[in-house]
């Protein structure tokens, strides 16, 4: 099963945190381990320097990525929309992460909880 590791994620694993890395690693290596465009603009937009943005882009360039398409943007939609009938408000750039993984089949390794009000998505433990 392909997963998409959200910002979230790569942050810790960025900080070099042992439990985090080691099973990123593992992932990393098994090539389960997909990345969507919203991912890729958060984790660069946190770059401290040009070199760390540098780096960052280059490295982040070698996962395996899934591209949006329209279908994905309309279910991003209509997840928002869902949500926020039940008061609940998310970033939209983490609606379309999960219509991305919903459609893909794919799950979701995070450390944002508001993921957990998203039906039919599949989270990864962590």
């Amino acid at each position: 099963m392909k997963i998409i590791v959200d910002t979230s994620v790569w942050i810790e694993y960025l900080k070099n945190r042992p439990s985090v890395t080691e099973k990123l690693d593992q992932l990393l290596l098994a090539g389960t381990i997909v990345t969507v465009g919203p991912v890729i603009a958060e984790i660069l937009q946190g770059a401290k320097t040009e070199k760390d943005y540098r780096l960052l882009e280059k490295n982040i360039g070698g996962l395996p990525l899934i591209e949006t398409k329209v279908e994905d943007w309309i279910k991003a939609g209509k997840i928002s929309y869902e949500l926020r009938k039940r008061g609940i408000t998310i970033p939209l750039t983490d609606c379309l992460i999960a219509a991305v993984a919903i459609h893909q089949n794919a799950s979701v390794m995070t450390y944002d909880r508001h993921f957990e009000n998203i039906p039919n998505l599949q989270l990864e433990v962590h």
